[in-house]
């Protein structure tokens, strides 16, 4: 007789579970239980695809850019003028768009959105591989920037959503890395793929890329399931425009905030002053080994990889004012060092201040990013990532120009040392702040 009855008592809680689970007001907690904490950050569930989807696509971007300059330059032997609109086509959407769209990854399911940014871009970089001329190339190149813009906010948001607090480091350092990896790769890679392929063959890659970034996007929605937002009913009322306003805001009054995008925004002008003079100062001290400047930059790409994978060891960042000062005063040495290069230098030295350089690099960038994804309330990640991109691509157009202008009055040597030593310079402020604030060095451990 007590079977029945146990057969009632099961279906009376099956009945209840069916009820919660399919409660209006109810989500799956994402993403763990706490019996099932993930080992490794592989063991996340959904991480793997999410990171070979960043990977793939951004390597085949940097193919692309292989691709069209031999295009541009080789086959339709386009003026200097047209050659350097092609990072404009790149970099301007970013500085124009990025902030809006965070507000708009924000509002809407973000994997989606990336896996249609992803299937756009397969059909414009096809649409780049029949282009008859420049002109229609740079419009499609352009296009095809303003749909990308959405899959950095994007992923600092899934960053943010998807991975635990103790292995968010490793997430970002091994999305930096493989940003800063593809950028000696795909080059290399490209370079030897032209050997046996024409040009335009590589963007063909690019578009293959695209659609398969888009095929593990597609399957990761089905995956996992992304939390709810609980926004109250004041939340659901703002407007697009109400919520950039409050992500510029959060930006310009929380401390921690507002500190690190001031200094990496400060250190990223002072280092595009001179970012692309490398040539012009290697042509003076070194003008029989063109080789060098190649070392140099190599050095830098290594020195940054390395810091990423140092940093990658770590579960949390503590004194962040400190991590920054850090990084501002090595790419500060490092450039200062290499302005006092003479002819006839080192080249073992130069390889060294470059690898200060790149270690400096790296840390900037993982904890401009750590801090974005990390501080800000969860669900204004994306807000707050757009409008960051938005001064960083900003800078990449300004500061070259304002750096050129600058070696016209002085040199180039003048120009390095002097950046060299604003970045110095600039590392001091976060400490003054201290002197003024003690309790900002409380915040600022996080």
């Amino acid at each position: 007789m007590e079977h029945p009855y146990m057969l009632e008592i099961a279906k009376q809680k099956a009945q209840e579970m069916i009820d919660s689970a399919s409660s209006p007001n109810s989500y799956i907690e994402f993403p763990f239980e706490p019996h099932r904490q993930p080992r490794t950050i592989w063991d996340v569930p959904g991480y793997k695809k999410l990171f070979s989807s960043y990977s793939i696509s951004i390597i085949g971007q940097w193919f692309d850019m292989v691709a069209l300059m031999v295009v541009f330059g080789y086959i339709w032997d386009a003026h200097p003028f047209m050659l350097a609109l092609i990072p404009v086509a790149y970099g301007a959407p970013q500085a124009l768009l990025s902030q809006f769209a965070g507000v708009l990854v924000d509002r809407i399911n973000k994997i989606r959105l990336m896996a249609f940014a992803d299937a756009v871009s397969v059909l414009l970089t096809v649409s780049l591989y029949f282009a008859g001329s420049p002109w229609t190339a740079l419009i499609l190149l352009a296009i095809r920037a303003s749909v990308n813009v959405v899959h950095y906010p994007a992923q600092a948001s899934l960053i943010r959503e998807l991975i635990p607090d103790s292995m968010r480091i490793k997430a970002i350092t091994w999305n930096g890395g493989i940003n800063q990896a593809a950028k000696i790769i795909a080059p290399l890679a490209g370079g030897a793929l032209l050997s046996l392929f024409p040009a335009k063959n590589l963007l063909l890659v690019t578009a293959a890329a695209f659609f398969i970034s888009a095929c593990l996007l597609v399957s990761l929605q089905r995956q996992i399931h992304l939390k709810n937002k609980a926004l109250n009913l004041t939340e659901n009322q703002l407007t697009f425009m109400q919520q950039w306003r409050i992500g510029w805001k959060s930006v310009v009054t929380n401390k921690i905030l507002a500190m690190t995008v001031s200094l990496s925004l400060l250190g990223m002008i002072v280092i595009q002053l001179v970012d692309a003079q490398f040539p012009a100062l290697f042509r003076d001290i070194a003008p029989n080994n063109p080789e060098f400047m190649a070392w140099i930059i190599s050095a830098i790409g290594t020195g940054s990889i390395s810091s990423m994978y140092v940093l990658n060891r770590l579960k949390e960042f503590k004194q962040l004012s400190w991590w920054l000062c850090s990084s501002l005063v090595l790419i500060g040495i490092g450039f200062t060092g290499i302005g006092l290069l003479q002819a006839g230098f080192a080249i073992g030295l130069a390889i060294l201040l470059g690898v200060l350089c790149g270690i400096g690099c790296g840390i900037s960038i993982i904890i401009s990013n750590y801090v974005i994804q990390t501080v800000p309330e969860a669900d204004h990640v994306s807000t707050i990532a757009g409008i960051f991109q938005t001064l960083m691509s900003t800078s990449v157009f300004v500061s070259p120009l304002i750096g050129a202008a600058i070696i016209q009055l002085t040199s180039v040597r003048a120009a390095f040392i002097s950046c060299g030593t604003l970045l110095i310079l600039f590392a001091a402020v976060p400490i003054l702040l201290k002197k003024r604030q003690p309790s900002l060095l409380r915040q600022n451990s996080i």
